[in-house]
């Protein structure tokens, strides 16, 4: 009898761990209590892919690391949309910063996500060979492009571009491409061109075969790649940590984008001895101590982006316009234009937009929880140089 109970206690903790890894019952925003009574902090998972367009959720997961004062916010790396998607579809993830046009087919298809936030501006690149002869899209006729995926705003771009060149659709091929591989798939002939959220632009440029040929802040000033969404269940169960959340992406952003030299909480320098700690992460001589610099050594880090800090400094600060985190309140005119050009893609033809079946702004957004104010970011030490 006590051997089957034992059984039994095993197989119950089998259940809980299947149901808290595989199943999602206990993502989402979690609170509980500690034995002497008091709370613990809620702590809620966001996905993003290692790219520099979902820079503010790292960031805003280090700073909710490092300061009690929020609910923490766990960074959670995909490598692909479909992954995120389909966890997002089973319930397993509530927050995440996915494609724009990708969130509204989303919701459309039944899926009740809202965009709440801006991810960024600008920071997507076209790239080709750097020893190509391509000198403007127009010479890209007849050539094969890679896009990150079929509902996102790369597609829209080149749609624009086809547009400004009179190409039609037959002289041009378009191919979905998970955004990591793409510097190797051109480096290899897959395709012609790629284009892409950094710093897979940067990628094929810092290894030597790569040139950008457009930026989209050259060709779409303020592009907006990615949204921070969230589902409806966890607007309904949680609003609050909605809006904290979207104050602490506001916070980054602004501060990455703002902020002076002084260093944000769990970064030292390399000669500063008064700090340390396994958590520390160590500002290199030389590395520069600006948001962008810091956010880059942040981000770099293994369970974040797990890529060469680097890579991620060349990005931001060539040029140092390259994307931006600034303005990323949500506004309907931004939307209008990459709704027009989604309807005329086809994204919606599963449920056509018509005057008896309505879609827009309102049914996909929800700018309330971005007038509830910002984060107070754990900054203040001065480098010690």
């Amino acid at each position: 009898m006590a051997h089957f109970g034992k059984l039994l206690i095993a197989l119950a903790a089998v259940t809980v761990l299947h149901a808290h890894f595989n199943l999602g019952f206990f993502d989402g925003a979690q609170e509980a209590t500690r034995a002497d009574g008091s709370e613990v902090r809620k702590s809620l998972r966001v996905g993003h892919l290692p790219v520099t367009c979902h820079l503010t959720c790292p960031v805003t997961s280090w700073v909710s690391k490092h300061s009690e004062e929020h609910s923490e916010f766990v960074s959670w790396r995909y490598t692909s949309w479909p992954a995120m998607t389909e966890d997002i579809d089973a319930g397993n993830l509530d927050a995440a910063f996915i494609l724009a046009p990708l969130a509204m087919v989303m919701q459309r298809q039944g899926t009740p996500v809202k965009i709440v936030h801006l991810g960024h501006r600008d920071g997507t690149a076209i790239v080709v060979k750097k020893d190509s002869p391509y000198k403007t899209f127009g010479d890209l006729r007849g050539k094969r492009i890679a896009i990150p995926h079929r509902y996102s705003n790369q597609r829209i771009l080149i749609e624009k571009l086809k547009d400004e060149f009179k190409f039609t659709n037959a002289e041009i091929t378009l191919i979905d491409y998970p955004p990591p591989e793409m510097p190797a798939g051109l480096r290899s002939g897959q395709f012609e061109a790629y284009i892409v959220g950094e710093p897979f632009a940067a990628k094929a440029e810092v290894d030597g075969f790569g040139r950008v040929l457009y930026f989209t802040k050259d060709i779409w000033p303020n592009f907006i790649s990615c949204v921070l969404v969230v589902t409806e269940r966890l607007i309904e169960r949680d609003p609050e940590i909605v809006r904290e959340l979207v104050q602490g992406i506001s916070a980054s952003g602004k501060w990455i984008d703002g902020g002076d030299d002084r260093l944000m909480a769990g970064l030292t320098a390399e000669n500063d001895t008064k700090v340390g700690g396994a958590d520390t992460t160590v500002i290199p001589e030389g590395f520069g101590h600006s948001p962008r610099m810091q956010a880059a050594l942040i981000a770099s880090r293994q369970e974040y982006y797990n890529q060469d800090p680097e890579l991620l400094k060349f990005v931001l600060t060539r040029p140092l316009d390259r994307v931006s985190y600034s303005r990323l309140d949500l506004a309907e005119q931004d939307f209008a234009e990459i709704q027009d050009y989604a309807e005329r893609l086809g994204f919606f033809s599963f449920r056509p937009v018509t005057p008896e079946d309505p879609f827009g702004f309102d049914d996909y957004c929800d700018p309330s929880f971005e007038q509830s104010g910002t984060w107070e970011l754990p900054v203040g030490r001065e480098a010690q140089d």
